[in-house]
């Protein structure tokens, strides 16, 4: 029987082990990573001040929507003037981690391409439309900057503001989370870059991806993912994993 050890953040995946339980499968709740605030919250508070500046607000994480419905509230922001800057956001976490506080969200209606992520998929979006510049990017502190990197080749200004850090476990912590698992479900590059570092002498299970950017990072890694979930959700994720373990 095989085993599945999820490694993605506490919460970041509602209902995920439990929809998973039909599976013939033992499964574990092993987080890898977790998340603390910015040593300062000035930069963000700041923007959000100066709001009307903007043209554009990307989101390409849940955790970064959550740090801005937390500061908006924070700052007392009154969101609906008018004059607030385009909300743009990938992913069904992403949107429902906004919990309607900043009007019309708009999403990517393309899906990623091969080699690339969520996040180039947004941009590329905002280009089409155009949403123009200044762009306000909520972002963590481990990132990758397919989003700003595409905009600003475009002639676009982009803010990049820090709104949480990420906390990686350790390599033997990554190593005991993880023994005797078959199927590794990892939801970030970082955690990539962990477990391949871990399993340096070792075969690597099976890994299952959240999206694009987690499976181009693993593929540089020499850790071709055995399932790619279309979206980072929970059901999309209970296809993949699904669909890898269906009999054949």
């Amino acid at each position: 029987m095989d085993t599945i050890v999820l490694t993605a953040s506490a919460g970041a995946f509602p209902g995920l082990a439990t929809a998973l339980a039909d599976i013939p499968a033992v499964v574990r709740e092993r987080p890898l990573l977790s998340f603390s605030p910015p040593l300062d919250w000035g930069q963000l508070d700041a923007a959000l001040a100066r709001r009307h500046r903007y043209r554009a607000l990307a989101l390409t994480s849940p955790r970064a929507a959550h740090a801005l419905v937390e500061r908006i509230d924070a700052c007392k922001v009154r969101w609906g003037e008018g004059t607030e800057p385009a909300v743009w956001a990938v992913g069904v976490a992403t949107l429902e981690a906004l919990q309607g506080r900043v009007g019309h969200v708009r999403r990517p209606e393309e899906q990623p391409i091969a080699g690339q992520g969520v996040a180039a998929a947004l941009a590329r979006a905002m280009l089409n439309e155009p949403a123009g510049g200044p762009v306000l990017f909520p972002c963590g502190d481990r990132r990758r900057d397919e989003l700003p990197h595409i905009l600003r080749s475009d002639g676009i200004e982009v803010d990049e503001v820090v709104c949480y850090r990420t906390v990686l476990a350790t390599l033997e912590q990554a190593r005991l989370a993880t023994a005797g698992s078959t199927v590794l479900v990892v939801a970030s590059p970082s955690v990539v870059g962990l477990l391949t570092e871990a399993y340096r002498d070792m075969a690597l299970p099976r890994l299952v991806a959240i999206g694009e950017t987690t499976a181009t990072a693993a593929r540089a890694a020499r850790w071709s993912p055995a399932a790619v979930a279309s979206e980072p959700s929970t059901s999309a994720l209970v296809s993949a994993i699904s669909g890898l373990l269906a009999p054949r």
